[in-house]
This record gives C-alpha cells, sequence and structure tokens, in this order.
C-alpha cells in the first residue's frame, strides 16, 4: 500500500514508518519539525520506498497532494508535550483541530482510509478503573490550559466519527497512553522522558 504518515517524524510516527517499510509499503511522511526530528527517520531518507515532506497538515496544497496517492493516513501530526501546551493554548488547539479537519478532508476527497491517532487525555479525570470508551467524561475549567489538549484531542475523535457517520468515510481513532523508548526526548515537557533522563 502507499501509506501517508502525518508526524511521521516523531516519537511513535518514526516506529510506525519503520514498521510499515518492513512491511513492504511505500511510505511518505508529512512532518513540520515542529515536534518531530530529522534524526528520527534520517536513516531512511535513502529508502526507496520513503519520501520525506517538511511542511504542515494544515498546507492544504501539500496535503491534498500527498493525499492523492495515498491509500491509507496514520493521522499522527499533533502539538504535544505538558510544556508546550500549557505555554502554547492557540497553537494547541487551532494545530490539532484545524490539522486533523484538513486531514478528514482530504480523505473524504479520495476516500481514503484513516486512522486518527488520540490520546488517553480525553478520559479526563476518570475516576473509573478501568477506562471505558464510553464513560462520561469530567475536564477540568477552562481557565486551566492543561485541558486545552484533552478537549482538542476529544474534537478530533468527533471530527473522525462525525466523517464516518455523514460521509462513509472509514476512520479509526486510537487512544494511546504514555510510552516511552528509543528518538523520544523531554524537550517539549513529555514527563515520562524528564523522568527517564533524570534516574
Amino acid at each position: 500500500m502507499r501509506i501517508l504518515v502525518t508526524g511521521g517524524a516523531g516519537f511513535i510516527g518514526s516506529h510506525l514508518v519503520d514498521h510499515l517499510l518492513g512491511q513492504g509499503h511505500e511510505v511518505v511522511v508529512l512532518d513540520n519539525l515542529s515536534t518531530g526530528r530529522m534524526e528520527n527517520i534520517r536513516h531512511l531518507l535513502e529508502h526507496p520506498r520513503f519520501r520525506f515532506a517538511r511542511s504542515s497538515i494544515t498546507d492544504r496544497t501539500v496535503m491534498d497532494r500527498l493525499g492523492s496517492q495515498a491509500d491509507v493516513v496514520f493521522h499522527l501530526a499533533a502539538a504535544v508535550g505538558v510544556k508546550l501546551i500549557v505555554e502554547r493554548p492557540v497553537h494547541t488547539i487551532v494545530n490539532n483541530v484545524m490539522g486533523t479537519e484538513a486531514v478528514l478532508q482530504m480523505a473524504l476527497r479520495y476516500g481514503t482510509r484513516v486512522l486518527v491517532a488520540s490520546s488517553s487525555e480525553v478520559y479526563g479525570k476518570g475516576a473509573a478503573i478501568p477506562f471505558h470508551e464510553d464513560d462520561d467524561v469530567l475536564l477540568g475549567p477552562t481557565s486551566r490550559f492543561r485541558w486545552a489538549y484533552s478537549a482538542s484531542k476529544m474534537v478530533d475523535e468527533f471530527l473522525g466519527l462525525a466523517y464516518q457517520r455523514e460521509y462513509g468515510l472509514p476512520v479509526v481513532a486510537v487512544r494511546m497512553f504514555n510510552t516511552v523508548g528509543p528518538r523520544q526526548t523531554g524537550a517539549y515537557g513529555m514527563v515520562i522522558p524528564s523522568f527517564v533522563g533524570q534516574a
């Protein structure tokens, strides 16, 4: 298959790209390198089935060109990291929501399957363990910018599910929990790598 990975130069995205290439797929990474890093994909630059485009998912011309050639989109691009989210809430909300909308509009034009990467943050202050996808959600006040990320990822899920219901677009949302591993950085306030680095 021909696969587009948004945010493919990030920690999780770059490992996904390695896996997809190992499965024999053609992969294009779209990443503006705001939190992703070239070091994460440098080993792939000469790979015959890999291409990299440095641009934003909100650049509709680039998104349309790359999306028109894709069978599947793994949409991982997002504002991430506690420090970044608290310091730049507008950036967080606009990039996450408008970026996902741009991906879904492109996918609808070409009938492309989409995986939207969400977050365990959408469970909010959930007290029930284990979490369930249909649990009610309690978030903090809008004056606490920490919740901008949770709310924006919830809207991403709402958008994906709405495109599926209204237009029949094949969309899957995946809620990721905290992860740690090679290529991860604590530069943007990601909590776990900071703890690991201090240890």
